[in-house]
């Protein structure tokens, strides 16, 4: 009984964080924090106005309709970052009732978001729009796979082309996982030669837009022209150009993300020695293989929970991660973004897809000895054993830390504890 408690009052909590999150939001919002300096508003900004560029389908679409409409474009984002969410949650609502998935977990992989991103840098991004693109994908797909209707696959083309337009990193766990799972299943059903002629008639269009907006990144001369683009609606000073996100998710640095990640990090200078970063990655992979593929692993007793396969889960949390990983390592240091994506990604893609036969053999083998390893540890099949690694899970905005365990405790408490210093988010 008490364990049932506080497990159950650990997950109120951490779904009360993210109404205090929206709570914030939303305040700030009322006293005009989101306005056109902030970086997640300047950078939904980005338009086609000076030439294609990566990321600005959504900018473009804000462009031409305040064209014709008189609107607050910084409204309009935040508003549209909040539908999104809401779509998202219900999604996840509509698919943990449909598997039957205890719904007590269902705040976990919303969390994410919030375990230690930087609770304002959150507003007015793309991640739920992209991972909505994303069930919608896998969904064409599956219709496709069924019935073999090629309106289904048009469709899915059509869903990752938008979803590459929107942002590049639906690139990792849209395109990527679908193409590798359509690799395998051409592979058992076809001949190679015909395997390999439907593979790049089914893809050819999504790699196409995809090469184009890889060469067509930007710099400093068109974030100018962006800006100037908008200065009818309104006021773009010479510093905002310069100092704007825009400007520097244009001309990001792949040194500085491959430093974030790998090499001894700059959150605990408080410290006389520096802490290595990879001893926490490595634990926060670990912990969310885990808390993914064991998540049924919780049962408070007031919903019926249907048994979920571990190792077909377990193929599809793989697959995910061999697909997304390279962005983690070397495109993307925002760890507050990617691991929504990896999490909530495999649940979707799980929901479609969980037969053995559509798995090859060395995965499943590989999922049949990671979940092998975890069925001989007696704590990581109880509910307290859940309970404390996703109590401890390392998640950080742009690597693992120690700052991003224990979720419940508000990020400004965790940095007066260990600084001394009460930070301010705004």
């Amino acid at each position: 009984m008490v364990k049932r408690i506080i497990y159950r009052s650990t997950f109120c909590v951490m779904l009360l964080a993210l109404v205090w999150q929206t709570t914030m939001h939303v305040w700030d919002y009322i006293h005009g924090v989101y306005g056109y300096h902030y970086g997640c508003i300047n950078e939904m900004l980005v338009n086609y106005q000076g030439g294609l560029v990566r990321r600005g389908l959504f900018g473009e679409l804000l462009f031409q309709a305040r064209g014709v409409f008189d609107f607050s474009i910084a409204s309009a984002i935040v508003l549209l970052y909040y539908v999104s969410v809401v779509l998202l949650t219900a999604l996840l609502v509509w698919l943990f009732k449909k598997n039957g998935w205890s719904l007590f977990v269902l705040p976990f992989p919303m969390c994410l978001y919030v375990y230690l991103c930087d609770p304002y840098f959150l507003i007015g991004r793309r991640d739920c729009w992209l991972l909505l693109l994303a069930f919608l994908c896998y969904k064409c797909y599956y219709e496709y796979v069924k019935k073999g209707d090629i309106k289904w696959m048009l469709l899915c083309n059509a869903v990752m082309i938008l979803g590459l337009l929107l942002h590049e990193a639906s690139l990792f766990f849209m395109l990527i996982p679908i193409v590798l799972f359509d690799m395998y299943h051409l592979y058992i059903t076809q001949t190679r030669g015909k395997a390999v002629l439907f593979l790049i008639s089914h893809w050819l269009f999504p790699v196409c837009v995809l090469i184009v907006l890889i060469t067509k990144h930007g710099d400093s001369a068109l974030v100018a022209q962006i800006w100037n683009s908008w200065s009818p609606y309104l006021s773009v000073s010479e510093e905002l150009v310069k100092e704007s996100y825009m400007s520097r998710t244009m001309n990001w640095s792949l040194e500085y993300v491959i430093q974030n990640v790998a090499f001894p990090s700059a959150w605990m200078p408080y410290f006389i020695w520096k802490i290595p970063a990879w001893p926490f990655n490595l634990y926060l992979f670990v912990c969310i293989y885990y808390l993914v593929t064991r998540f049924n692993t919780i049962n408070v007793g007031i919903w019926k929970v249907n048994k979920v396969n571990n190792v077909l889960l377990s193929n599809v949390v793989i697959l995910m991660l061999i697909c997304i990983f390279p962005f983690m390592l070397l495109v993307s240091c925002d760890w507050g973004r990617d691991f929504p994506y990896w999490v909530i990604g495999s649940l979707m893609f799980f929901h479609f897809f969980h037969r053995k036969d559509e798995f090859p053999i060395f995965l499943t083998r590989m999922s049949e000895r990671f979940q092998g390893w975890i069925d001989r540890v007696p704590v990581l099949n109880t509910t307290w054993g859940y309970f404390i690694l996703i109590m401890t899970l390392p998640l950080g905005f742009m690597h693992a830390s120690v700052s991003g365990m224990f979720p419940i405790i508000p990020l400004q408490l965790k940095h007066l504890i260990l600084t001394g210093k009460w930070i301010v988010l705004a």
